[in-house]
């Protein structure tokens, strides 16, 4: 249970710096991503779980591609373990 927490957090990091790095508010990723800002707030804040559509339209949103953000929080993750 631990890991699937610490997976949450770290995707809600790396969510909110890319999103802070392109200048976008909570309200502009989330109308790009079809969603609403509390689900984008929720994510950030590792309150929300991850549906696999959501894997898909944030990167999109992002203009990232999916791999990229995936790899960011895998990277992440490996430091957290060492």
């Amino acid at each position: 249970m631990r890991d699937k927490r610490l997976r949450t957090t770290i995707f809600g990091e790396v969510l909110q710096e890319l999103r802070l790095q392109q200048a976008l508010t909570q309200d502009q990723l989330a109308e790009r991503a079809g969603t609403e800002r509390s689900h984008i707030s929720g994510l950030e804040r590792a309150e929300k779980g991850l549906a696999l559509a959501t894997i898909f339209s944030l990167p999109d949103a992002l203009n990232i591609p999916a791999g990229e953000l995936i790899g960011l929080v895998e990277q992440r993750l490996k430091a957290h373990r060492w």
